[in-house]
């Protein structure tokens, strides 16, 4: 029902979250590969081939660093049950580039990909044009073109879309920039407004 209901405004869907794994711990979840299973039928129902796993709190690998071997050997199988099946699995995760590449490199599996939150390196004060550029155009699946709620896009003083845009154009990136939160902190319950406001900004950029 749902796809029958994005097909007549002619909406495709960018991908399928595991929204839950924000609390949740996906190392320790003893269900986890049953999960991953029913994300990936809902993929192939609705035509999706990225799926979205944040890795959260409880799997925070800067805080719960004796949960990394056990992390890895679960997404190397879940990245090989993506791969089989034709889809990818995008993580989210709170590291720096160069240790997203050496978790992507441990895990070894072409089903992971880095699914980049621009609110992660703006938060950890690090140069988020550097990120994208270590991480690579085959490394990133998809991207959270977002930023913790106090501004919208157009007025978010510390994120330079020009510059992520020419940074993604030389790495010759393509696919989806997800809208997800950048709500005004004056109006943050005003969807309507959030969302065109951010997306009419990105099309002004990105599709000029």
């Amino acid at each position: 029902l749902f796809k029958q209901e994005a097909g007549k405004y002619n909406q495709q869907i960018s991908s399928i979250a595991m929204s839950a794994f924000y609390a949740q711990s996906f190392a320790t979840r003893p269900n986890y590969i049953d999960l991953i299973n029913d994300c990936i039928s809902t993929m192939k129902v609705m035509g999706v081939k990225v799926a979205f796993l944040p890795l959260g709190v409880q799997s925070d690998l800067k805080k719960n660093t004796e949960l990394r071997p056990e992390l890895v050997r679960r997404l190397k199988i879940a990245g090989d049950v993506a791969l089989k099946e034709g889809v990818v699995i995008g993580i989210e995760t709170s590291l720096d580039a160069k240790s997203e590449v050496k978790l992507l490199k441990e895990i070894s599996s072409p089903g992971i990909k880095i699914y980049f939150n621009f609110q992660n390196p703006l938060e950890g004060g690090r140069d988020i044009y550097k990120e994208l550029k270590i991480l690579g155009t085959k490394r990133i699946c998809q991207i959270h073109c977002t930023d913790t709620d106090d501004v919208t896009l157009p007025n978010n003083k510390r994120l330079d879309m020009n510059k992520i845009k020419k940074t993604l154009d030389k790495m010759g990136w393509e696919g989806w920039l997800v809208v997800e939160r950048s709500r005004d902190k004056n109006e943050p319950t005003n969807v309507r407004k959030n969302f065109t406001t951010n997306v009419s900004y990105l099309k002004s950029i990105f599709q000029n």
